[in-house]
């Protein structure tokens, strides 16, 4: 691995093309290099429709989007304009070879990227003048990131990941929440029952139990989801069989936003999804649910979560296949019952008025 002197780097492009949830845990990288090189301009480069998760914090200085997709002449408008601000440091943060191409014909003198070890195209190794390498030892997916920063001598640094939002985001779902009977003083949660991969979903009346489940114990309930029609009609589904009266938003948020109305609730309860990600970084404590995915590296990365599975009697956990037998459902997700999701519910609760004090936040539900 050749070491890159980080005090000839002034300006810096950091390429994550992947999804929301991704983007987002490459947030420490950026803190990190901002902390060892002060000064340095950062700039990121993500997929358009993903630039809400890197906006607004403050050592970022600039997101780029780039479509998915697009055709040879887009990306040579592209790469124009990445040549045009004389990166002295180009990074790219994941396998695929688009990442690797704009990050060597972008003009960067000193390019890394993780070690592609024979996958893609011959040659791609060349591509960069430093590799960093890929070691799945069980870390969480944040603190893997990290390791694309050890060609410039940083190692160890934090790995929080946190989220922003604007005034104008928080003003907004204040008025949401108030037209929706939410008042500043009420203490709510966000629930978040989809994900565009079905096969990550829970049983839609197990979901409809915890929600009346938190509405009964004096906690309202907001629920969310993307706007996809797949997922609103879950939503439908699971919410035609509730007792109690949550609030829907589903489909109805920008990511922004869904990170203002994370903020300022109780806690967050869903399942393997961005947003469960985008709540752990505005400091919600969290419950989310896992089947086939390994909670290990992409579980919520925070002290103030827990997760539920079933990887002590499911001896094929984690699979990370989409569902059993290609049925697009999985059973050990499926057999998660109500009674863990509550007892995890009430432990995070329990665990954050020990620490806080009953007062602490939004407010908790001590009756329970």
């Amino acid at each position: 691995m050749k070491s890159i002197d980080i005090g000839l780097v002034d300006r810096a492009l950091i390429i994550k093309l992947r999804n929301i949830g991704d983007v987002l845990l490459t947030a420490p990288v950026f803190t990190a290099l901002k902390a060892a090189r002060p000064g340095v301009r950062l700039t990121a480069l993500v997929p358009a429709g993903m630039e809400d998760m890197l906006t607004l914090n403050p050592d970022v200085d600039e997101v780029i989007t780039v479509k998915r997709g697009s055709g040879m002449m887009y990306d040579l408008k592209l790469l124009k304009r990445l040549r045009a601000s004389r990166f002295d440091l180009a990074i790219n943060m994941t396998e695929g070879d688009r990442g690797a191409l704009l990050a060597f014909f972008c003009g960067a003198r000193f390019r890394i990227g993780f070690d592609p070890g024979g996958r893609g195209f011959l040659g791609k190794r060349l591509l960069f003048t430093s590799l960093a390498p890929v070691v799945c030892d069980g870390r969480h997916r944040a603190e893997l990131d990290m390791d694309v920063l050890k060609p410039l001598g940083i190692e160890g640094a934090d790995t929080v990941v946190k989220l922003y939002t604007s005034e104008e985001d928080d003003a907004f779902v204040r008025g949401l929440l108030s037209r929706g009977g939410i008042g500043p003083g009420d203490r709510y949660a966000v629930v978040h029952p989809t994900s565009r991969w079905l096969f990550k979903c829970w049983r839609d009346e197990a979901m409809a139990a915890v929600i009346d489940y938190l509405e009964g114990r004096g906690i309202r309930v907001v629920v969310t989801a993307a706007p996809e029609e797949e997922e609103l009609a879950r939503v439908k589904n699971m919410l035609s069989t509730v007792r109690s009266k949550p609030l829907d938003l589903s489909g109805r948020l920008s990511l922004k936003r869904l990170a203002a109305l994370m903020k300022k609730s109780v806690l967050f309860f869903g399942v393997d999804t961005a947003p469960m990600h985008m709540a752990a970084a505005v400091g919600v404590p969290v419950v989310a649910l896992f089947g086939p995915s390994d909670s290990t590296i992409w579980g919520p990365h925070s002290k103030s979560a827990m997760v539920v599975d079933k990887r002590d009697e499911f001896n094929c956990v984690p699979c990370n296949r989409d569902g059993c037998d290609g049925s697009k459902k999985s059973k050990c997700m499926e057999a998660i019952t109500v009674d863990e999701a509550v007892r995890a519910l009430e432990a995070v609760m329990a665990a954050k008025v020990a620490l806080f004090g009953a007062d602490s936040g939004p407010g908790l539900a001590l009756d329970y």
